[in-house]
């Protein structure tokens, strides 16, 4: 009798803990599986999405540094002069990987990073409202190479990149989930090596349910390769592009990936494929300056963004499908 009871309790417990749940999906509270409740929200999300081999990446970059009144905050792996003689803001800085040249900064202070590894962020932050990020790295060499750039006006997404600008120059950062509501579309950020991007990426593709689209320049890291092959074998339709450069390696997933039944190809043409990309479910974009391997993950300073607007991966996926369709 009394175990009898005790499980009809624990029956009850779990029905009020599912009906909860029912309730704040309807009500919009949970979003993608996470409660969004305890993020910070904006009315609006303002904006844009380019793609550098149609679209003139470097003159975008240019003109936004161009126009920012107060403060430019940007951190690349590379970057040529034209990105520091357009910044007229009152104050400018840029962080630069530790071996990375430097010509004339016009009113920029440069910084170089003292990271682990290398410093293959790419982000500006204008006038703390406004973030730029995505694959690209402002030189005139990437010019008309495929990449990607995204804009989007958020005080809050500014304020998350302008703290870890300030630990690229030299300040302790801190790991913590980073997340803001945009209208209706969570967004979150992830540092590496201080946020666990790699955890952050499996995450997103463990919780696929009909495809997966990446583009990737480099992808050595094995557990996420192995969250592919495992969403491959639930029927998850899984999709990529690789840059043929280095993907004949010891320690590329590119053959294992191909023999595990996922529809990868090689990038054949002039254009280096230095995107970094994932696409779930058509409503999900992954972004930004990390490549899946152990070093971008461990060593690298590096930043991913996660946006879930199905607008936005729309995208994302024609770009995908020019870049697969050109290849092999």
């Amino acid at each position: 009798m009394v175990c009898a009871m005790r499980m009809l309790a624990a029956a009850v417990v779990i029905a009020l803990f599912a009906l909860a749940a029912f309730l704040l999906l309807q009500k919009g509270v949970v979003k993608s599986g996470f409660l969004v409740e305890s993020f910070p929200e904006e009315e609006f999300f303002n904006h844009s999405v380019h793609f550098c081999a149609w679209d003139d990446c470097g003159g975008i970059l240019s003109s936004a540094l161009g126009a920012a009144k107060v403060s430019v905050k940007c951190a690349f792996y590379r970057a040529d002069a034209y990105v520091f003689g357009n910044i007229s803001a009152a104050t400018g800085e840029i962080v630069l990987d530790k071996k990375a040249k430097t010509s004339d900064s016009g009113n920029a202070v440069v910084y170089k990073a003292n990271s682990r590894g290398i410093m293959h962020s790419k982000y500006c932050v204008i006038d703390s409202i406004t973030v730029i990020t995505g694959s690209f790295n402002p030189t005139n060499s990437a010019r008309g190479d495929y990449n990607n750039l995204v804009i989007i006006n958020s005080t809050v997404l500014a304020a998350f990149y302008g703290t870890n600008f300030e630990s690229l120059k030299g300040r302790k950062a801190v790991a913590a989930r980073k997340g803001v509501l945009l209208d209706d579309s969570l967004v979150e950020v992830y540092f590496c090596p201080y946020d666990d991007c790699v955890k952050a990426v499996k995450r997103e593709i463990a919780m696929a349910n009909g495809s997966v689209m990446f583009a990737s320049y480099s992808f050595t890291h094995p557990g996420i390769a192995n969250e592919l092959i495992i969403k491959a074998a639930e029927n998850v339709t899984i999709t990529g592009v690789m840059e043929k450069s280095g993907s004949g390696s010891e320690y590329s997933k590119y053959a294992v990936m191909a023999a595990n039944g996922i529809n990868v190809r090689l990038e054949q043409s002039r254009r280096l494929m230095h995107h970094k990309f994932f696409v779930i479910d058509n409503e999900t974009v992954i972004t930004g300056s990390f490549n899946p391997t152990r070093n971008a993950a461990e060593r690298n300073d590096e930043n991913i963004i996660i946006i879930r607007n199905g607008n936005i991966a729309a995208e994302y996926a024609e770009e995908f499908w020019r870049v697969f369709e050109s290849s092999d």
